[in-house]
């Protein structure tokens, strides 16, 4: 397995959560789910086509603001209203995600990118990517004494006894009945210059810690 780091910039952002309809309240990270999906843009995946990999997320923005938008709306099969919406957004957000997968993956993703072939989003399909590094790791460790450095998910089979916010976030999903249903993954939203008892996780060779949101690669 490998693991690819990624720097990450965005001017403007929105990771909007599940059922905001009259507000479209933001995530201070893209959520799981959102992540995975920008990596399966990137390796051009088919509809219907999932590739296994583990995601850890981190990062920090400037400041919080809101927008609006119109927003359409379907009332029975032929009728269409509209209705401003507030929208949340965040400022210069800069994020450090980390992807571990089988090494072709990896390969690809790293491949895909570095060749400069097409832009990313994510979030919405407005909130363009600016990549600011990215690599392979060659060099990670296991680490017991974690100094929380950057706002960050900690999922909760690596820390149970945290200060944060708790959040149930979408990972990966499977169609039943013609529905998505959402994989969840239990954390806390942890703000950053805090030590607290997180008591497995990985560092890479900058520094940089790593919080997996599951102890193995998951399948769906």
């Amino acid at each position: 397995m490998k693991i690819l780091k990624l720097k990450i910039y965005q001017e403007t952002a929105c990771y909007k959560k599940p059922f905001a309809t009259k507000v479209a309240e933001t995530y201070p990270l893209p959520p799981y789910s959102t992540v995975i999906g920008m990596f399966h843009k990137i390796l051009q995946a088919k509809p219907g086509q999932y590739f296994t990999m583990n995601i850890s997320i981190q990062g920090d923005y400037e400041s919080i603001f809101s927008n609006y938008q119109n927003l359409r709306m379907y009332k029975g099969k032929d009728k269409v209203t509209s209705m401003p919406r507030n929208i949340h957004q965040l400022l210069n957000v800069n994020l450090i995600i980390h992807v571990e997968a089988q090494d072709e993956i990896i390969d690809k993703i790293y491949y895909n990118i570095t060749r400069g072939a097409q832009t990313f989003t994510l979030g919405r399909n407005e909130d363009l990517v600016r990549i600011d590094d990215v690599k392979i790791l060659t060099n990670i460790q296991d680490v017991q004494e974690v100094e929380i450095v950057n706002n960050c998910y900690i999922p909760k089979w690596a820390a149970n006894n945290i200060d944060g916010i708790n959040y149930r976030l979408n990972s990966t999903y499977q169609i039943k009945d013609e529905i998505r249903q959402w994989n969840k993954v239990d954390v806390k939203y942890v703000e950053k210059n805090t030590n607290q008892g997180i008591y497995e996780a990985k560092q890479d060779e900058d520094g940089d810690y790593i919080y997996f949101y599951s102890k193995e690669i998951p399948h769906i």
